[in-house]
């Protein structure tokens, strides 16, 4: 066996065999040691190509850390969260003790999966490690970089329980821009309604320019998607903004940042929690729900927000008036419903 013990009574594993990766690593128990040394050795050989000559062509001895490095030089540098997402890959590589790439497998990273959740760390989140793993992984395999197989993509994701989207009612909404009329920073309003009256992510709108307004329309630009959206706006508010603006070069920003006193306001303004990670955006969600209430196409909506992906418009199908009014028809008690009536 290659597993010794350190002056801190930490287990070590060496593992230097003819034709396999060199790997070492350390462990808090033996026996945690001789399993990783025995699942490595075993993963190793799984990819062993044994030509005549009975050399084995596993030689790729790059680690995670390797390859998430040329990741990011090869694709993810074009990504709008590209930095953000290398980040996070050199922090699971670093948990996983970085090892050779070719050499991962499904069991190392369910260990590292259970170890995350035991850490408290929400479902939601390790799916999207789990998906940045494997992307990286099918990404370099795809440009010929690597030559092994997606371990990661073996692994089923984690099944989350679909959570609502919540929004605002005309009530709350009348009661938050009550509260925003009273802040200081007067952009915090301005910004409110472009995200309510369009369906804007924050950041969109507080980085507006004033050539991004024209002909009665805002477009928005640098977007999630890379794509421009252009929307209409109410004439009324669109007069109110241009007068906003009055002053401005074509290349100036409109607004300050205010999202810290957007936040502040909603506080402030008594409305119910929400639940995590939804206030930034609210307003988006509540113009999207609306649009939909209000008898909106979901592929218009689908236009609006800018998603690539129609499953994203589709959480807020449930809310059009006609979405399973069959129940309602068609139940055991409709007939006795409808005599009652």
């Amino acid at each position: 066996m290659s597993v010794t013990q350190d002056k801190n009574g930490k287990f070590l594993v060496h593992v230097d065999r003819k034709g396999m990766p060199r790997v070492r690593k350390s462990f808090s128990t033996q026996a945690d040691a001789e399993q990783f040394e025995r699942d490595y050795i075993i993963s190793a050989k799984a990819n062993w190509k044994v030509g005549p000559a009975v050399t084995p062509a596993f030689t790729d001895e790059r680690t995670i850390k390797d390859l998430s490095l040329l990741w990011f030089k090869y694709h993810g540098i074009n990504l709008s969260d590209g930095v953000r997402r290398h980040q996070c890959l050199d922090r699971i590589a670093d948990a996983l003790g970085n090892p050779i790439a070719c050499a991962l497998t499904p069991e190392m990273f369910l260990n590292y999966r259970f170890n995350r959740l035991q850490a408290g760390r929400s479902p939601k989140t390790v799916n999207n490690e789990h998906k940045y793993l494997s992307a990286l992984y099918s990404k370099l395999i795809r440009l010929g970089i690597i030559n092994c197989v997606n371990q990661v993509a073996k692994v089923d994701i984690i099944r989350v329980h679909e959570r609502q989207l919540s929004y605002l009612s005309h009530q709350q909404i009348d009661e938050l821009f009550n509260s925003l009329s009273l802040c200081k920073n007067q952009s915090v309003w301005y910004v409110a309604q472009l995200c309510l009256r369009t369906g804007a992510r924050w950041g969109e709108a507080e980085k507006l320019c004033f050539k991004q307004l024209r002909d009665g329309r805002v477009t928005y630009e640098f977007t999630k998607s890379k794509k421009t959206r252009t929307i209409p706006l109410n004439a009324v508010f669109y007069s109110q903004l241009i007068k906003f603006a009055e002053g401005k070069n074509p290349n100036d920003r409109i607004f300050s940042e205010c999202y810290a006193s957007f936040r502040r306001c909603f506080k402030k303004s008594g409305i119910v929690v929400l639940p995590a990670g939804q206030c930034s955006h609210i307003l988006r969600h509540s113009f999207a729900s609306h649009f939909v209430m209000n008898g909106g196409h979901i592929l218009s909506l689908q236009k609006i927000l800018g998603h690539s992906d129609i499953d994203m418009t589709m959480r807020y199908a449930h809310l059009a008036p006609e979405h399973f009014q069959d129940a309602v028809k068609f139940n055991p008690f409709s007939q006795a419903d409808s005599e009652k009536s």
